[in-house]
């Protein structure tokens, strides 16, 4: 198995070299716009007709080193995929288009020395090596293999930055009976629970939301002023909440991770429809719109991978309204947001919970199915109704 990482590093030029980079990443964008246009016109994504079409071109009006007239097709080529496909399926499409383009390097193209804070990079000029500031934090990755890095300008912050990816390979890790939902919620960020409740853990939404509502309220100030230093205030304080919320999302995770054992697995809800889904207040919607749970989710994913911890996704459909005890299904099970009392066996718990211990249930549900037995069985749930007609959709979770 492989586990990869990616580390942000923040070049260091010199007045000369900034030149440099800058008029690279401008001929890039050249080189990406014009075969984007070629394909797009010719409805062509073949990396080999494309570089028939387009390579003697750009060499002809750039200065771009063969590595990165390469560079800039195979990134055209993934983008031009993508849109066409889109297009070919009715879907809205159009050319694809870049402003400041990230340059893609590969292994013949860069050399990164974290050891040393130093790295080489092509550009219009040849090779040319600039300083780095490697975190304390990044050394670990030392002997990692480095594999493609991303040069992307910041304009906002007038910083270049190197997106260096590294992976090491690890010995797999045998799985164990040992499952945990994670419940992703309007009051709870995240409610995490085994289907027999040995484990349950909440983690709170409050202290976020009064923080959110914070920025929130001062940004509707601002934005009422509408003068230019008001404008820079309201793009620093979106830099601001975005690095709490990414701060956020990473300690969850990182507690998550750690209620589980090496080979266990970490039961995830498919979030795709997850916000059409949903039927709540005003307030709650903002809420549950602004929140990065696909953040939350990834962090969770790769900091499991790196402990053997397996992660998977499952259907969240019926889990706040399916009782977690005998599989009873009702919109009336779900009294309100926070409080869950089965119609039929009287069982009464955190209606968040109960969803977390659903969502277990729905995987190990699923591998009974696999299994050649069918739907969840009375080893799941003691009972499993059908669900009503016209239940679906009142909850949060499904």
């Amino acid at each position: 198995m492989k586990l990869q990482r990616t580390l942000k590093l923040v070049l260091k030029p010199t007045k000369e070299q900034k030149q440099i980079l800058l008029e690279t990443i401008e001929q890039y964008k050249f080189a990406y716009n014009y075969i984007c246009k070629v394909g797009w016109e010719a409805e062509l994504w073949n990396s080999i007709e494309l570089h028939k079409l387009t390579y003697r071109t750009v060499k002809d009006k750039t200065f771009l080193p063969a590595q990165l007239v390469i560079s800039a097709r195979v990134v055209a080529t993934e983008s031009l995929k993508s849109a066409i496909k889109r297009k070919g399926k009715g879907l809205k499409s159009k050319c694809p288009q870049s402003n400041n383009p990230a340059i893609r390097y590969d292994k013949r193209s860069y050399t990164v020395w974290l050891d040393r804070e130093e790295v080489s990079l092509t550009t219009i000029k040849g090779r040319q090596r600039f300083k780095i500031k490697v975190p304390e934090y990044f050394k670990q990755y030392l002997d990692w293999k480095l594999t493609s890095a991303n040069l992307k300008y910041d304009k906002k912050l007038k910083k270049f930055f190197l997106h260096v990816t590294v992976e090491k390979d690890v010995s797999e890790i045998e799985t164990k009976d040992f499952f945990v939902g994670v419940d992703l919620g309007l009051r709870k960020l995240a409610v995490v629970s085994t289907s027999d409740g040995k484990i349950n853990k909440f983690f709170d939404g409050g202290h976020v939301r009064a923080v959110s509502e914070r920025y929130q309220a001062l940004r509707k100030r601002l934005q009422s002023k509408g003068t230019p230093s008001v404008k820079r205030h309201l793009k620093k304080l979106s830099r601001k909440e975005k690095r709490f919320r990414t701060a956020i999302n990473h300690k969850v995770a990182k507690d998550i991770v750690e209620l589980v054992p090496a080979g266990g697995v970490i039961i995830l809800e498919k979030l795709k429809g997850i916000r059409g889904r949903i039927k709540a207040g005003k307030q709650n919607r903002k809420w549950i719109h602004s929140w990065n749970f696909a953040q939350l989710q990834r962090f969770i994913e790769y900091k499991a991978r790196a402990k053997g911890i397996k992660v998977v996704y499952i259907d969240a459909h019926y889990t706040s309204q399916r009782c977690s005890r005998c599989g009873h299904i009702s919109r009336r099970n779900r009294k309100d947001q926070a409080h869950f009392v089965c119609e039929v066996c009287g069982f009464q718990l955190n209606a968040d919970l109960n969803a977390s211990r659903n969502i277990v249930k729905n995987y190990l549900a699923s591998l009974e199915g696999k299994s050649g037995h069918g739907e969840a069985g009375p080893s799941v749930w003691g009972v499993v109704n059908r669900p009503y007609v016209g239940s679906v959709g009142c909850a949060v979770h499904g």
